[in-house]
């Protein structure tokens, strides 16, 4: 029997890429794979801020899933990308004084940039990056080999021109979450041209209907599903890092746009008053132009294996993100029995919090060290764990998150079904 085709498309991809989205769509892939046809469209490149192609262009195959990549263009200069930002924005001056104006017609005839069109979201979504124009024209022509597309995550090139140019064999999941981008013109046609959505929460799918028009399109909130972990401890995997004691754990891109300033702001402030109690260790890419103190170990891109041990011996993760649409790291945590410490700004990560019992929240730097404290004091960590992995193992299983998929991808090829049936009448 033939596999069905699917093309998922993303805007990195690979085991060197830790961004939550790719991390999400190569789980995807991969499970995906064990049962149809998986093609990876993606770009060149490893780093969002530049998009430098660093990857070989063309067909590869990384763990059992067929990948192919696209070439790109590099990131314009900071000073253009600053003046297309702002004018998309609307916060060019000549902008301020068409809307002070009222908008006058005679106006948009002289400046006829006042006016925010679907043009200019289409160059900002294009300089937001990868420009991988040959994918696009990929879609366009191989179109019909496949049966549907899976598209992840709404705010780059490729899934905004490859949803348009496919919206009938696509499943679009947005990772959508309450950030300025998300309102931008461009995203309500975009979340309106698949023909299924698949959000990663319930949070995340209320927001979006409140948003976007989008009461007509298939919608299912998908979960992921966790891997058990085997509890054996191994304390040599991670003492290259030079760690001792008790730490906390931030695994990710360490970004402002992550929380990260606030985090270590936050956290140097504590260790000033109490000095040596409790290290953080910082696992991912450094994003940030800063000096850790001596409390701040910073173990830098790990191996999955050594991002699992750094979990396993944690006292907690923390998350200090506000802006979230599912954070794999929060249940790969509660898998290991180890609690989570998230910012309470963040609807998603609050939930997980609340329904799982399995850590606790904060909102300000106050709160913050309350929960440092008792973290340190370690009375509730055992318990907030355990919390965390049952809230896992029963929410988080991969035979009803691939039932999700099948039905989508089902629905997609019925669909399309029944509209080249109506076109032949």
């Amino acid at each position: 029997m033939t596999k069905k085709k699917i093309g998922l498309v993303v805007q990195r991809y690979g085991p060197q890429v830790n961004g939550g989205a790719e991390v999400l769509a190569r789980i995807v892939a991969e499970k995906l794979a064990l049962k149809y046809d998986i093609i990876v469209l993606t770009s060149r490149a490893l780093d969002y801020h530049t998009w430098e192609p660093e990857l070989p262009e063309g067909e590869t195959e990384e763990n059992g899933v067929k990948v192919i990549r696209f070439d790109h263009k590099t990131k314009e200069s900071a000073k253009k990308v600053h003046k297309l930002n702002r004018q998309y924005r609307g916060r060019l001056l000549f902008q301020k004084f068409y809307r002070f104006l009222g908008k006058p017609l005679w106006y948009l005839k002289l400046f006829p940039s006042a006016e925010i069109s679907e043009k200019d979201g289409l160059r900002w979504v294009e300089n937001q990056g990868p420009a991988t124009y040959g994918l696009i024209k990929y879609l366009e022509v191989n179109e019909k080999e496949f049966d549907a597309f899976i598209f992840v995550t709404y705010l780059y090139y490729p899934t905004v021109a490859g949803l348009l140019a496919v919206p009938n064999k696509s499943i679009f999941i947005p990772t959508m979450h309450d950030e300025q981008p998300a309102y931008f013109p461009i995203f309500k046609k975009t979340m309106k041209a698949p023909r299924s959505l698949m959000f990663l929460t319930e949070s995340e799918k209320k927001f979006s209907n409140e948003l976007f028009d989008i009461a007509g399109i298939r919608q299912d909130v998908m979960s992921v599903g966790i891997e058990k972990v085997n509890e054996k401890k191994n304390r040599e995997l991670i003492e290259k890092f030079n760690i001792s004691g008790k730490y906390i754990l931030y695994v990710g891109r360490i970004d402002a746009a992550k929380g990260c300033k606030d985090l270590l702001n936050y956290f140097e402030n504590f260790t000033k008053k109490y000095a040596n109690q409790i290290k953080l260790v910082l696992a991912g890419k450094n994003m940030i132009d800063s000096n850790f103190n001596t409390n701040i170990i910073y173990a830098g891109f790990v191996s999955d294996e050594e991002k699992e041990q750094l979990m396993k011996h944690a006292e907690a993760l923390i998350i200090p993100s506000k802006y979230e649409s599912l954070s794999l790291v929060v249940l790969e945590t509660f898998a290991c029995k180890v609690p989570v410490i998230a910012n309470g700004e963040c609807e998603v990560l609050k939930d997980h919090i609340i329904n799982s019992n399995g850590g606790w929240t904060y909102t300000n730097e106050d709160e913050f060290s309350s929960v440092l404290k008792k973290v340190i004091k370690g009375s509730e960590n055992a318990k907030k764990g355990k919390n965390g992995y049952d809230y896992v193992i029963k929410n988080y299983s991969w035979q009803n998150a691939m039932k999700v998929f099948d039905d989508a991808i089902d629905y997609v090829l019925n669909s399309n079904k029944v509209h080249e049936e109506e076109q032949l009448q």
